[in-house]
């Protein structure tokens, strides 16, 4: 990814990772189409990996988790929406909210809220044991 001009962090070496706030600013101040590009070329990469879709009951566990954000967003005098998780392309699932988020000071205080749920690490914990499950478990 960075040899495509993506400034995408070293996986752990379960081949997981998790951005911080600064990563994800340095990411999406790259173009979309570079992005893109960079993720179609490297995607090959990622054949070792479980890519397969979270399941219902993940996802609804990742909502709890989300709602707990939600109320804590709130707290702080900011309005989110219902929580929103679905799966992506590629392995990949969306975790957030339906709308929200328009104060510039959201960004702040909904960070603070995410190190106070613990947020990348519960959905971390749903998502390995996810896909620890075998097709026959769900």
């Amino acid at each position: 990814m960075r040899a495509h001009g993506v400034p995408h962090p070293n996986p752990d070496k379960r081949g997981d990772f998790n951005l911080t706030p600064t990563q994800e600013r340095r990411m999406r101040a790259v173009g979309r189409d570079v992005r893109e590009a960079a993720e179609k070329a490297c995607f090959h990469h990622l054949r070792g990996l479980n890519l397969q879709p979270l399941s219902r009951q993940a996802r609804a566990r990742a909502a709890k988790v989300l709602s707990e954000l939600g109320r804590c967003i709130r707290r702080h005098g900011h309005e989110v929406g219902k929580p929103v998780v679905k799966n992506l392309s590629r392995g990949r699932a969306f975790f957030g909210f339906d709308s929200g988020g328009a104060d510039p000071s959201y960004t702040r205080d909904a960070h603070a809220c995410e190190k106070q749920v613990d947020l990348a690490a519960r959905i971390s914990k749903i998502i390995e044991e996810d896909r620890a499950l075998k097709p026959g478990d769900l």
